[in-house]
């Protein structure tokens, strides 16, 4: 994998879980410790827009921050530090985590035979079929059998490409 994919990747995980602000917050890459304050009037963005984006990357492990009492307000100050030496291993922890559900996902649609309904209302297993005596209770339609190969193809492939990926990290 090239830099340019690995910072791609790392920026949609980024907008997914802190939001365009995170992302804003990432790209700037600042080299020394600073507030959220100070970042939040840089930015002229609202401070608590800032602090759960700078929280989100905390909790994905790309920011850490001490916090300091300030001694004339008595209120805690954070000082924040995005930790750009660990999109590597923040990236491989989020592709395993996909990967595993990728998986299970897998194995649900390989041991599990399904019908569905023919105006796409819902998608049951063969046992929930029977009960609703193949007929969909939201719209009274036939269930059918559902051919699940495709869908199976499209997990594998899935998986395949996560796996590449690992193997360039």
């Amino acid at each position: 994998m090239n830099v340019l994919q690995a910072e791609e990747l790392i920026r949609e995980l980024i907008e997914r879980v802190a939001g365009e602000i995170g992302v804003i917050i990432y790209e700037l890459r600042p080299k020394k410790e600073f507030t959220d304050e100070e970042l939040s009037m840089e930015l002229g963005i609202e401070i608590n827009e800032i602090r759960r984006a700078l929280f989100a990357l905390y909790e994905l492990g790309l920011a850490e921050y001490r916090r300091k009492r300030d001694d004339e307000t008595g209120w805690m100050e954070y000082y924040w530090r995005i930790r750009y030496d660990k999109e590597k291993e923040v990236l491989r922890r989020e592709l395993l985590k996909t990967k595993r559900k990728l998986e299970e996902k897998l194995e649900d649609e390989t041991a599990t035979v399904y019908y569905i309904c023919v105006n796409g209302c819902m998608k049951v297993n063969y046992e929930q079929a029977m009960e609703f005596d193949f007929t969909c209770p939201k719209c009274g339609a036939p269930l059918e059998f559902f051919d699940s190969s495709l869908a199976i193809e499209k997990v594998k492939e899935e998986i395949r490409k996560i796996d590449e990926i690992l193997s360039n990290l």
